[in-house]
């Protein structure tokens, strides 16, 4: 089902117009090759910092709230009061790589819930977009369409994001015995672009074992807002101060999921 895209709240158009911008700034991958780290195997390119300056340049122009970004930092406000979270390149290896399995990341924070999510994907020039109680969407060449999860494409994605010690052991041992199970087909994209390829049906499910809400905020609504289940991996609701997180196409699958974290 398609329908036009003039439904959505003025915060989320102003949103989509930022994410389009970004991705036509990453697209021209300048910049791309000057990379630097800034953590153990975590990098950072003049891109990432060009695509959250101009992100954070259309929202101060539009919409008179604070921004916490990947790149520049930023703190929430007391009480509740709304804020945006900005990922500029999840996936930034990927990029500096050349491979186009990235995506922006834009969040609206309202009273401690993401209300507005929006995740662009070069990959497929798509943007994907939740607004809460309201349902997600897929945009492109001018619709938008509905999305729904759904568990037929058997396959997950694990991965281990940041997390150390106990944490990455959990999650080595996890990606092991889902592999040994033979239930599904295991993939690992270095990116929470898998996230809206659950809320889309593309993948069944999404685990991630250490990863901030800057990063999974957008992603977290759209899964919800397209019929999917998500908790942090100890089966807990997910919260902006999660630190993990497990996105699943329905109950069934998220509950087996769950399971296998647990079995150690």
């Amino acid at each position: 089902m398609t329908e036009s895209a003039d439904q959505f709240r003025p915060e989320t158009l102003v949103a989509i117009e930022a994410v389009e911008r970004a991705l036509s700034i990453t697209r021209r991958g300048v910049g791309a090759e000057n990379v630097s780290e800034k953590g153990h195997r975590d990098l950072v390119t003049v891109t990432d910092v060009a695509v959250e300056d101009a992100v954070r340049s259309i929202l101060a122009d539009a919409l008179n709230c604070p921004v916490i970004g990947e790149e520049r930092g930023g703190e929430a406000p007391a009480n509740g009061l709304p804020y945006w979270l900005v990922d500029p390149i999840c996936g930034t290896r990927n990029f500096a790589s050349g491979i186009p399995l990235y995506c922006v990341n834009l969040a609206l924070v309202e009273y401690n819930e993401v209300t507005v999510g929006v995740v662009g994907d070069p990959s497929t020039g798509e943007i994907t977009v939740a607004e809460q109680r309201r349902g997600a969407w897929r945009l492109k060449d001018g619709a938008r369409q509905r999305l729904k999860t759904s568990d037929e494409s058997r396959t997950i994605v694990i991965d281990e994001g940041k997390s150390k010690g106990s944490r990455r052991e959990q999650a080595a041992q996890f990606a092991a015995a889902a592999i040994r199970s033979d239930r599904w087909d295991c993939r690992s994209l270095g990116s929470t672009l898998a996230s809206p390829y659950v809320a889309s049906g593309r993948i069944a499910a999404y685990v991630v074992f250490s990863v901030s809400a800057i990063h999974t905020g957008a992603g977290s609504l759209l899964v919800t807002e397209a019929g999917g289940i998500v908790s942090d991996i100890d089966g807990l609701s997910w919260t902006i101060g999660s630190d993990s997180l497990v996105g699943s196409a329905n109950r069934h699958l998220h509950d087996e999921l769950l399971d296998l974290v647990r079995a150690r």
